[in-house]
C-alpha cells in the first residue's frame, strides 16, 4: 500500500512538471499607442510651465534666500553666480572680503583694513529705516511730515488696498446672482463686466487718472474741486492748518482713488467664478426649502451660500496673495520721478513690493550712509540688490504666515 502511494506521488508530481512546461507564456503587454501618444503631448505642453515654475519660482526663491543674507552689488561683484558660488565654499575675494562682510574700516592704531561680519544687517535695517515720505527733508518738515518707517509705512497702503477685497466679493456676488437669473441679454452683461480684466492697465490707470482729475467727470459731478492725486500748486495740503500729517489726509484720498479702481477692474474675473458655483447650487434643496415656505433671504444664506463656500475661499484666499503683491497701480498712478523727490518708493501710495523693485533692481545709492558702507572697495557708495532680496524674503513670510491662517480657519470651520 506505501508502495502504491509513493508511485501515484510520483506520477502527480511528474504530470505537474509536464503541466508547467507546457503551460502557454504570459504574452506581452500590449502597449496602446494612442494613450502614449496623449501622455507625450500632455507632457509637452506641461513642459514649458515646469521648467517656467521651477527656474523663476523655485530657484529664484532659493538665489533670493541666499542672497538676502550677502552684501551683493553687481557694481562690484558683477557675476550673480560666481558670487553665490564663493557663499557656499567661504572663498574671500580679491580684496579678502567674504560674502558676508559689510563694513570696511581703517584701523589707526594699526593702520590696516579691517572688516566686520554681519549676515543679517538688511533684517535689521528693514526694521529700523525710517526716511521721508516725499520731497526733500526740508520741504516735508515744513509741511509737518513726521519720518516714518519705510516697511510700515508701504506695508500699511498694501493693506489699505486690501480693503477692496471684501468690497469686491459683496458687488461681485450680487451682480452674479442678478446674472444668474433667466433674463434678456444675460450674457452681455457678463461679457461687458469681464472686459476690465483683459484690458491693459496701463489704459485703466490712464482713463481714472482722467476721471478723478481735477476738471475730471467726477468732480463735476459731485460740483467739487477735490484734490485727488496731489495739491495745487499755492494751496496747503487738507488738514494742514490743524497740524496733521498729509499722509493721512491727502495719502488716504490718494490711496482711495486706487481702490476704486482695483474694485472695478477686478469684478469681472469674480463675478464668472461665482456664476459657476451659482450654477452648482443643488437645486432640489431650494426647491425642499421653498415648500417649507423659506423666503428668498433664507434660501440664500441657508442653502446657497453654503454651496458657494468653496468658491469664496478660493477667491478669498487668491485674492489676499494678489492683494499683498500690488505694484502696478499705485506706481502708474503715483509716479515718484521729478525733481524735489527722494530716492526711493513714494511712501503716500506704493506698496510694499515697491521696496523690492526698487532696491533689487533699480537702486541709485546705498540705503543710509552709517548702515553699509564698502570703505576703500566702494566708490560713491554703490547699490546693493541684495536688500532688495531682503525685503522679498519679508514679504514672502507675510503671504505664507496670511495663508495658513485662512486654510487654518477654513479646517477650524469644516470641523
Amino acid at each position: 500500500m506505501t508502495e502504491n502511494n509513493a508511485a501515484a506521488a510520483q506520477a502527480e508530481t511528474a504530470a505537474q512538471t509536464v503541466a508547467a512546461e507546457i503551460a502557454p507564456r504570459k504574452k506581452k503587454r500590449h502597449i496602446n499607442q494612442q494613450k502614449l501618444q496623449d501622455n507625450l503631448w500632455g507632457w509637452a505642453f506641461c513642459l514649458p510651465l515646469i521648467v517656467g515654475t521651477v527656474l523663476f519660482t523655485y530657484i529664484a526663491l532659493v538665489m533670493a534666500l541666499m542672497l538676502s543674507f550677502t552684501t551683493y552689488s553687481s557694481t562690484v561683484h558683477g557675476d550673480v553666480w560666481a558670487f553665490l558660488g564663493r557663499m557656499l565654499t567661504g572663498e574671500a575675494d580679491a580684496n579678502g572680503m567674504t560674502v558676508f562682510m559689510d563694513i570696511a574700516y581703517m584701523n589707526a592704531e594699526e593702520g590696516v583694513i579691517e572688516y566686520r561680519t554681519n549676515p543679517w544687517r538688511w533684517y535689521q535695517f528693514i526694521f529700523t529705516n525710517e526716511q521721508f515720505t516725499s520731497g526733500t527733508s526740508q520741504e516735508m518738515a515744513s509741511m509737518g511730515v513726521t519720518e516714518m518707517s519705510t516697511m510700515g509705512a508701504t506695508l500699511f497702503n498694501t493693506v489699505f488696498y486690501l480693503i477692496g477685497i471684501p468690497i469686491g466679493m459683496v458687488l461681485s456676488m450680487f451682480l452674479a446672482v442678478c446674472m444668474s437669473r433667466d433674463i434678456k441679454g444675460g450674457n452681455l452683461f457678463r461679457v461687458l463686466y469681464y472686459l476690465p480684466c483683459v484690458a491693459s492697465t496701463v489704459s485703466i490707470v490712464y482713463t481714472f487718472r482722467n476721471l478723478f482729475s481735477e476738471s475730471g467727470v467726477i468732480n463735476e459731478l459731485l460740483n467739487t474741486t477735490t484734490p485727488w492725486f496731489s495739491m495745487p500748486d499755492g494751496k496747503d495740503p487738507p488738514g494742514y492748518a490743524q497740524g496733521i500729517d498729509p499722509y493721512w489726509t491727502l495719502g488716504m484720498i490718494n490711496k482711495c482713488v486706487v481702490v476704486i479702481m482695483m474694485v472695478w477692474k477686478g469684478l469681472g474675473g469674480t463675478i464668472i467664478l461665482y456664476i459657476a458655483g451659482l450654477s452648482g447650487v443643488n437645486a432640489s434643496t431650494k426647491e425642499a426649502a421653498q415648500i417649507d415656505g423659506a423666503n428668498g433671504w433664507k434660501i440664500f444664506w441657508k442653502v446657497t451660500m453654503p454651496d458657494l463656500y468653496p468658491v469664496i475661499f478660493y477667491n478669498v484666499v487668491t485674492s489676499v496673495i494678489g492683494g499683498m503683491q500690488i505694484y502696478a497701480e499705485p506706481e502708474l498712478f503715483f509716479p515718484t520721478s521729478g525733481s524735489g523727490t527722494l530716492p526711493g518708493p513714494n511712501l503716500f501710495t506704493s506698496g510694499y513690493v515697491s521696496l523690492i523693485w526698487y532696491w533689487g533692481i533699480s537702486p541709485s545709492s546705498t540705503p543710509g550712509s552709517g548702515t553699509i558702507n564698502l570703505g576703500p572697495l566702494g566708490s560713491g557708495q554703490p547699490a546693493y540688490q541684495s536688500l532688495g532680496a531682503a525685503y522679498g524674503m519679508v514679504l514672502a513670510v507675510i503671504i505664507l504666515v496670511l495663508t495658513l491662517f485662512q486654510f487654518w480657519l477654513d479646517k477650524r470651520n469644516n470641523n
